[in-house]
């Protein structure tokens, strides 16, 4: 290095000015994000779409889409030096329902274990559940900016070792070896019978096929969707911003003490009327009027009297911050929410003796399961009022809850429930809604049918029971197939095949 001398002052301090011949230091604008390594970004995903071709072209989803979003987690984990494993253990819980049955909303929880091991990776562990649900919700909202950030990457490698990258010395290059070369190539196929058909036999027409185009495009697809997942340890200082927590807004003018004391006290005197009335029909046991059976009593009130919770418990939700200086009022709408509670149970009591009747529907199963769902909603909400507990506290685990409602729903089978409890019941059978079930509910049917010595179902053409490509196994499926597999003889027809 050149030293750099002032003159005229003292020789104590001409060595001083040293710094003054180093050239300025560029300085980069913080963006959030860390530049990384572009070269082992490429050979990822370049192995990640071989895999996930192997894994996922033309299969259905189930066990094969599970192993690839693991890969994905798993290349995301090495790329972060192998911190936040507990992201990869989240992710496996989440896509369980994916192994059991690909479904709707089995491919709903793969993708959020998806998010959710990304986000536990990026922190490298445990930060807290606010600190972990804002950063997958962050990452979900910067994918496309991570997509853009990517390309941009690639165009920067591309051109990083050729200084001459401009339009204008591009065409200055190329323009005269292209275009001499053309009218040279030209020439000789003319010339050359021979080559004329080397270059038909490798004219696109013949190895560039629909199903090639198609598959291609899936590659694309694969890679778009790794991108960002690849991309997340450069984003990590943007996704790890903090989280004041949710904002809720403001009350309306409507919405105020004496509204809340009011409504109250209408309230529980119209539900009071409601709950003497199930008191003394539904669960008395005293006779209804001639004209009207429990199973009209009970499909009346089940549907409308849940919808009714539901309001009842935002309401309540609402109303609580207005009774903290009034103990009457809170004292009002824990005896309100209580009622609801009830009215719940009650609603339940009333699907259940419509079901004993009428039999099992998808949407009656459900509508139990939600009912259990919001009657442990409003315990929580007097449990709330009684602790003192912030909206938020409330909201988090109430949302917990019905998640572990739908997580749970996917390792049981509607269809089979349905075709046990509707052929092994003395209900009113509707045959044509169980022979369309599915096949799942095959082995109900043939136990049936086996015990009544008589077809029930006729031309359904159950199909697709046999698993012929690992890729798509499940483990429904392969209950389900081992069960049909299973000799049913006539005697044994009253003992259910378990699947």
């Amino acid at each position: 290095m050149k030293t750099f001398l002032i003159r005229g002052v003292p020789n104590s301090v001409q060595m001083d000015g040293w710094w003054m011949s180093e050239p300025p230091r560029e300085t980069k604008p913080k963006t959030g994000t860390k530049e990384q390594p572009f070269f082992p970004r490429i050979i990822a995903l370049l192995a990640l779409v071989i895999a996930g071709d192997a894994l996922t072209w033309q299969a259905d989803a189930g066990l094969s889409l599970a192993l690839f979003g693991l890969l994905i987690l798993l290349t995301l984990w090495l790329r972060n030096s192998r911190r936040g494993w507990g992201g990869l253990v989240v992710y496996s819980l989440l896509a369980l329902p994916l192994v059991e049955q690909s479904q709707v909303l089995s491919l709903a929880f793969f993708g959020l274990g998806l998010v959710l091991g990304t986000s536990w990776i990026v922190l490298g562990g445990w930060q807290g559940i606010t600190q972990w649900l804002s950063t997958g919700l962050r990452f979900v909202l910067s994918v496309p900016a991570a997509i853009g950030s990517e390309f941009s990457a690639a165009a920067r490698f591309s051109t990083a070792y050729r200084p001459e990258s401009s339009l204008t010395s591009m065409v200055q290059v190329w323009l005269l070896p292209l275009g001499f070369g053309l009218v040279f190539a030209s020439l000789l196929l003319s010339a050359n019978p021979m080559m004329e058909s080397w270059l038909a036999s490798i004219s696109p027409s013949h190895w560039l096929s629909p199903s090639t185009i198609q598959r291609i495009l899936f590659w694309c697809g694969l890679a778009l969707v790794s991108l960002p997942f690849l991309a997340a340890p450069s984003m990590q200082e943007r996704l790890k911003l903090g989280f004041n927590g949710p904002r809720f807004p403001v009350a309306p003018a409507t919405l105020n003490a004496g509204s809340v004391c009011r409504s109250l006290i209408l309230f529980n005197a119209l539900f009071a009327l409601q709950t003497l009335t199930d008191i003394t029909y539904l669960w008395g046991g005293v006779a209804l009027p001639d004209d009207m059976t429990y199973a009209a009593y009970a499909h009346r009130g089940a549907y409308p009297l849940l919808a009714t919770a539901l309001l009842a418990g935002v309401f309540a939700l609402l109303a609580r911050p207005f009774t903290e200086d009034s103990p009457l009022l809170r004292i009002a709408l824990l005896a309100w929410v209580a009622q609801n509670v009830f009215l719940v149970l009650s609603s339940l009591l009333r699907l259940e003796l419509y079901v004993a009747q009428y039999g099992l529907t998808h949407l009656r199963m459900a509508a139990a399961i939600w009912m259990l769902v919001v009657a442990l909603g409003l315990a929580l909400v007097i449990y709330q009022t009684i602790r003192n507990k912030p909206a938020s506290w409330l909201l988090g685990r109430a949302a917990f809850l019905g998640l572990v409602a739908l997580y749970l729903a996917c390792f049981v089978s509607f269809s089979a429930t349905i075709a046990k409890h509707n052929l092994g019941k003395e209900v009113v059978l509707d045959p044509q809604y169980v022979c369309f079930l599915g096949k799942h509910a095959e082995p109900a049917i043939r136990a049936y049918e086996a015990a009544q010595g008589q077809r029930l179902c006729y031309g359904r053409g159950v199909k697709d029971i046999q698993i012929t490509d690992w890729r798509e196994w499940g483990f429904r499926d392969y209950r389900l197939q081992a069960s049909l597999a299973l000799p049913l003889k006539f005697e044994e027809a009253t003992v259910w095949p378990t699947y």
